[in-house]
């Protein structure tokens, strides 16, 4: 290697730019298919000590990590996997942590998950789901962390539909998905690493349970000894990885593009050569750099090889629409030949195809790149990614090394050897010349041709439902309408309804306590208040007093419009419980007008306060969304209004349609409760708690529905995408 090429290899990787961090690997290993990635993710558990780290997009607690291996008394299915090195080990935690999905196709995916990993398994297998995004997002790093001493990172997940031999026979009995179904030949690539940058992934994966809201984890010191398989030989020795990541902006959080960073510094350093495997190729920046490389007259040459089509309908008219877009694009710019684009068929004869999911870069011999990432515009910012880089540096043993892995991949494609294709190279003199030479055989790589004059433009609106590149403004709109609750766990959310229904009962104690309301709580007691209470002259008024300061103190609307309805009956009852729920948000508006933002800041927290630019200048639907959609408290809305100078016609009616829905289906469900009072029996009970837990759900789906339905392109593509994540 020259000298330049060599200072720009040393220059190539720079943490704080286009990676994270640059830490040392004492080993490294390039892993090829789910065969041996689940072996390496099964042996590593059973050596953990202290803890195991899993983050993933997708999971499946009863995949087999060893299918067709003989009986043994180690488990090889995951969640009997976790549980047995668990109670082997009494020190040992294990963190599994995978995007939370459920709002998008939560029936595609393995239904037992929450509950076998979740509920079912031992007290130190700690399982959660993460949706701490932006809507529309999704967590895409797949890395597992083993003593902070050894780490895998890559594109595969240890769910179905990803195991597959370095042979992708066309009959693998042994390739079958969680419902017993065969599934074409499959390609994944992933990075098995020990060392210090294990330790850095380890802390990757500690960030982002707390900020799940999980803060108390335990740190490991590696042990002397290591950690490193030992039937597995080393790619490379003693190198410094680099750790790249996307993360979208959110909770605050500044936008991280290191994927995106790199992508381009590598398209730019390549001299001889770039070589790609990726799932998708639809960004149109990176498409762009790498034409400009291929109209230079000495630029490098480019091969990429991918899945021959998208899957599914309408992933091969949104994704697949704007992947073939781009390579149209990038044969327009072969002005010399030098670009390669390939699929790989397990079986010319057969007319069998590889799926390729593998995210992988080399360029020259200088830089190896294997991780989640794909070439797309929701990897560069809006999905969370890790991908793990080596730089030669000049040293040749590294560039022999880099040049090695690529040779042990294309072999793959092409049903050859590693020697077969480092001989071709030398013979040829290029890479695509090779590739040329060997790519007659029933395994190969064959041509992709994208026709530019017959391929349609998707347009700016498929593009920015299926691959935007960064959160959209409806994205952060939610972001900014979240409750101000730090803590995502699911201990701090139902703090929100614990805390006033504890209250509550404190206060109905203390009362039963002190004035001898032991009558009162029997049924006749009741009765006889709901028949009473309509005809007392001074019922009205106190109950109105009481409901107006309840919505000013933040009660919960079902704590306001329930008991009101109770008492007096939909007739009196349902117009007090309006008129309280509109007095208090009047009273709240008001008192927002005569504060300014600085001083209701503190009494809404400083997520709410976000609203204020959201309110501010807009009409009366937004007050409606805001309150159907229970963005935040009703009484921080109403001072956020009047710190706003919304005008008063605009937010009360906005008001009135936001809570008229809530009204009636409280008021309605109230109703029953009070029959069921009156006239108790087991039908009456029966329909009250079917008509509640309808209402429920009809209130979830609508205010998810409200929240989701601009991005059902989105939602729809996700789910096409189910089994190719």
């Amino acid at each position: 290697m020259s000298r330049d090429a060599a200072a720009d290899g040393a220059r190539l990787l720079q943490p704080g730019r286009n990676c994270w961090k640059l830490e040392r690997a004492t080993r490294f290993r390039c892993v090829q298919d789910g065969e041996d990635y689940f072996r390496l993710v099964r042996t590593a558990i059973l050596a953990a000590q202290r803890s195991v780290f899993i983050l993933g997009w997708d999971i499946a607690a009863g995949i087999d990590l060893l299918p067709g291996a003989p009986p043994s008394a180690e488990p090889t299915r995951l969640k009997e996997l976790l549980d047995f090195a668990a109670r082997r080990r009494p020190g040992l935690h294990c963190f599994v942590l995978i995007w939370d999905y459920a709002a998008f196709y939560a029936l595609e995916r393995d239904p037992f998950s929450r509950a076998r990993l979740g509920w079912g398994s031992h007290r130190r297998v700690h399982f959660r789901y993460d949706a701490q995004h932006p809507l529309g997002a999704s967590h895409h790093q797949k890395v597992v962390v083993v003593d902070d001493c050894l780490a895998l990172v890559g594109g595969i997940d240890l769910t179905g539909h990803r195991w597959d031999t370095t042979e992708h026979r066309v009959e693998q009995p042994l390739r079958l998905n969680p419902f017993g179904a065969p599934y074409a030949p499959y390609h994944e690539v992933a990075a098995l690493v020990e060392g210090p940058v294990a330790a850095s992934l380890g802390e990757l994966a500690r960030e982002r349970w707390r900020r799940r809201g999980s803060p108390h984890m335990p740190r490991v010191e590696p042990g002397p000894g290591g950690c490193w398989p030992a039937d597995v030989a080393p790619d490379l020795s003693d190198v410094d990885v680099a750790i790249a990541r996307t993360e979208p902006a959110f909770g605050g959080r500044p936008a991280v593009r290191e994927c995106e960073a790199l992508f381009f510094a590598s398209i730019a350093a390549a001299r001889r050569s770039v070589y790609i495997e990726n799932q998708y190729f639809t960004n149109p920046q990176l498409g762009a750099a790498l034409a400009a490389r291929l109209r230079e007259e000495r630029g490098p040459e480019v091969i990429v090889v991918g899945p021959k089509d998208c899957e599914g309908w309408l992933e091969h008219r949104t994704m697949g629409a704007l992947r073939w877009k781009l390579l149209a694009e990038l044969q327009a710019a072969d002005l010399h030949g030098r670009l390669r684009l390939r699929y790989p068929l397990a079986s010319r004869a057969a007319g069998v195809c590889t799926f390729v999911h593998s995210k992988v870069m080399i360029v020259d011999d200088e830089l190896l790149r294997i991780g989640s990432a794909n070439l797309s515009s929701r990897s560069m910012g809006l999905d969370t990614e890790c991908d793990l880089a080596v730089a030669a540096g000049g040293d040749p043993a590294r560039s022999a090394a880099i040049a090695g892995v690529r040779s042990r991949l294309l072999a793959e494609h092409l049903g050859a050897s590693p020697a077969d294709v480092e001989r071709a190279i030398a013979r040829e003199g290029s890479l695509r010349a090779a590739l040329d030479a060997l790519a007659h055989g029933d395994r190969t790589l064959e041509p992709i041709r994208a026709d530019v004059d017959g391929t349609d433009d998707p347009g700016e609106f498929v593009r920015g439902a299926a691959d935007p590149e960064e959160p959209s403004r409806l994205s952060l709109t939610v972001d900014r309408l979240l409750p101000d609750i730090e803590a995502q766990d699911q201990r701090g959310r139902r703090l929100v309804f614990v805390l006033p229904a504890a209250a509550l009962a404190l206060l109905l104690l203390v009362a039963w306590r002190s004035t001898g309301l032991l009558p009162w709580l029997s049924l006749r007691g009741l009765q006889e208040i709901l028949a009473s209470a309509p005809e007392s002259p001074t019922a009205f008024p106190l109950a109105l007093g009481l409901l107006l300061a309840g919505g000013l103190l933040l009660l919960p609307l079902e704590l306001l419009v329930v008991p009101a309805v109770v008492v007096f009956g939909p007739l009196l009852g349902g117009p007090l419980a309006a008129a309280a729920t509109l007095g208090s948000a009047l009273l709240g508006y008001a008192a927002g007008r005569t504060l300014s933002l600085r001083r209701v800041q503190p009494l809404v927290g400083r997520r709410a306060a976000r609203l204020w630019r959201l309110v501010r200048g807009s009409g009366f639907l937004t007050v409606a969304v805001m309150r159907v959609a229970a963005v935040a408290p009703g009484t921080s809305i109403d001072l956020l209004c009047g710190a706003a100078r919304l005008p008063l016609h605009e937010y009360v009616n906005g008001t009135l349609l936001g809570l008229l829905p809530a009204l009636l289906a409280l008021g309605t469900l109230a109703g029953f409760l009070r029959h069921a009072i009156l006239h108790p029996g087991l039908g009456s009970a029966a329909l009250t708690a079917g008509l509640a837990v309808a209402l429920a759900l009809l209130v979830l789906r609508l205010r998810t529905s409200l929240l989701l339905r601009r991005m059902a392109p989105t939602v729809q593509e996700h789910r096409e995408r189910t089994l190719f994540g």
